[in-house]
């Protein structure tokens, strides 16, 4: 037997009878966020994740690295995941995809031998000489079991390395403990070629702490208002339990140092005092705290290192692996109170009321309506700006981007990388966020010139060091926190979030969920704002709208369930819920729902 052989039947061994794919479910798909299951099912799946991300990474072009992030997101801590980045940072291909779905989902020992042959076959012919080195980024959250999923994925990638015999062509590098965009920080600094020449590669966790401090403070020193409003001073940070927490620390730290070299003061005299709660072990991840919490349940988080006892003005939520964020306020002279389980059981904790509440959508508007004003500064031959929103984008929201800021709109099916496609394919600047917070900025090459012209010919470091503290390859709670505060404080010259808040008012609305026997009959169009499969159900849509002021509404098939998913908004609180209970129940009458007919009273 040759060594080849010798070791594809050990990494055969390896993925079919030491570390099966669990039976638990029939098909393992690969979406948005990845794999994403219950952890205690994941060892198979994460051995096989890892064989095959050195797979795809050797079909990338030379001396390209790629990444694998364990995590669950805004999961509570029972649920793990796992998904990879390319090389440019951004998010596998769907054709990508369907690869390591298909091969996943595999079990046939034949067929894999098969794959391992073509792929040995195919280095030595097309890279038979080459010595150069790809890096596989690992990263990982503070989920007790992600150091667990971690090493078995290590142990996949490291099988296929010693199989294909590229040992000294492919290094499998674990940087422990980070955020989601941490890692693709260091995908995308790894690879400066897809960096523009004022970005200084720096690939690793401290490299992305100083990237985004140092572009914070030069702006929050060099920044002129574009408006007036009152001084915010401190920003209260839930940190949902996760592991954006120490990220906000070591973030804080390093603005404070940069402040005191640069003036011999402390930081606080320039930047927001930036107060970090809700770390690990502080309290369940995700539990009572987080973004998602926060704009789900409109609810302040629990804090779980200590309610406080005043009214905070000034507050953000992310989520467990820090790629969302919200802001908010909270008032605490009229507490609520909640459940919060706890090793002696349930227990009532004290919370406050939001006052305010600015999701992903209010985000993006912040940032066009602050960059258009920037843009209006500038001679003939600026960038195109636009902002990309899902159907579930409030409609006050888009009109006020279409007719207010008078940019245009892209809608894109839901799922963030379905906006990041979008924002790229149509703008220079394209803004994109999901309602939930999630979201960034994309710059294309024709804005990386304007940039800088404006830096070499106007003396204007405005949009180099707007695009510094940017990561543009995913959705960043910490860069956009940095980015928020320096927009309101500076930029708009102190703005509240009441301020932020009165640009526009969100038109009441209503998400529902209805069961039915098989959710393949629907289809919808592009964007997802119309049913066009059955053919009668748009129609009837279109009828209910006309019946309510300012009505909209859509449904679409869940990714995962036999549920179709309603969306409602209107004029006034009654006229939304009138308006999904109808939009339910046409759902429910035309494509089989289950179970008791939606009604108004059931919310």
């Amino acid at each position: 037997m040759s060594s080849s052989s010798f070791c594809f039947e050990s990494v055969l061994s390896l993925i079919l009878k030491d570390q099966p794919l669990s039976d638990a479910l029939k098909h393992y798909g690969y979406g948005t966020a990845g794999f994403r299951f219950k952890a205690s099912i994941m060892d198979g799946l994460m051995v096989r994740v890892g064989l095959l991300s050195i797979l795809l990474l050797l079909e990338t072009p030379s001396s390209e690295d790629m990444g694998i992030m364990i995590t669950a997101s805004h999961n509570d801590e029972s649920y793990n995941g796992v998904k990879l980045a390319r090389p440019d940072g951004s998010m596998l291909t769907p054709s990508q995809e369907d690869f390591l779905t298909a091969w996943v989902n595999e079990n046939d020992a034949e067929k894999w031998k098969r794959l391992l042959e073509d792929k040995t076959e195919s280095l030595r012919t097309n890279q038979p000489c080459s010595d150069s080195e790809r890096t596989l980024h690992l990263g990982r959250d503070t989920r007790i079991h992600s150091p667990h999923l971690s090493l078995l994925c290590c142990q996949g990638a490291q099988a296929c390395v010693d199989a294909l015999a590229v040992n000294s062509n492919v290094r499998i590098l674990d940087h422990g403990v980070l955020t989601t965009p941490m890692l693709h920080h260091i995908v995308l600094h790894s690879n400066p070629q897809y960096l523009p020449s004022y970005i200084t590669p720096r690939p690793s966790r401290n490299g992305y702490i100083q990237t985004f401090a140092e572009a914070y403070v030069y702006l929050m020193k060099h920044g002129e208002s574009v408006g007036g409003g009152t001084t915010i001073n401190a920003l209260y940070v839930d940190g949902a339990c996760g592991v954006g927490h120490q990220a906000v620390k070591e973030l804080t730290l390093a603005i404070q140092d940069l402040l005191e070299e640069n003036d011999g003061q402390s930081g606080s005299l320039i930047g927001t005092v930036i107060s970090a709660h809700n770390g690990p072990g502080d309290g369940p991840l995700n539990l009572d705290c987080g973004s998602e919490h926060v704009q789900k349940q409109l609810l302040p988080p629990i804090w779980y290192d200590g309610t406080p006892t005043t009214t905070l003005d000034y507050c953000c939520a992310l989520d467990g692996d820090a790629d969302r964020i919200v802001f908010f306020g909270q008032d605490t002279a009229s507490p609520s109170t909640v459940s919060k389980g706890d090793e002696d059981g349930d227990v009532e904790t004290p919370k406050g009321q939001l006052t305010h509440l600015l999701d992903g959508d209010k985000i993006a508007i912040l940032i066009a309506h602050v960059l258009k004003e920037k843009l209006n500064d500038v001679p003939d031959g600026s960038p195109t700006m636009g902002i990309v929103q899902t159907a579930y984008a409030n409609g006050a929201s888009t009109k006020y981007v279409e007719s207010t800021l008078n940019l245009p709109v892209k809608v894109a099916k839901t799922g963030v990388k379905h906006l990041h496609h979008a924002a790229v394919e149509n703008f220079d600047i394209g803004i994109y966020f999901e309602a939930n917070g999630h979201g960034t900025v994309v710059f294309s090459k024709a804005f990386e010139e304007f940039a800088i012209k404006q830096q070499q010919n106007c003396n204007n470091s405005f949009f180099v060091k707007l695009h510094q503290l940017i990561n543009p390859a995913v959705g960043d709670a910490l860069c956009d926190m940095l980015l928020v505060d320096f927009l309101l404080k500076s930029a708009l010259g102190g703005w509240t979030l009441q301020q932020w808040n009165d640009m526009y008012q969100d038109l009441p609305s209503r998400m529902l969920k209805v069961k039915v026997q098989d959710r393949s009959i629907i289809r919808c169009n592009d964007n997802e704002t119309e049913c066009i499969e059955p053919d009668t159900v748009q129609p009837l849509l279109q009828q209910a709208m006309s019946t309510v002021n300012q009505g909209r509404t859509f449904i679409r098939p869940s990714g995962t369930e036999d549920v179709v998913r309603v969306y409602a908004e209107a004029a006034t609180r009654e006229e939304a819920d009138t308006l999904a209970a109808l939009a339910a129940q046409i759902v429910y009458d035309t494509c089989n729902g289950v179970g008791d007919r939606p009604s108004a009273s059931s919310f």
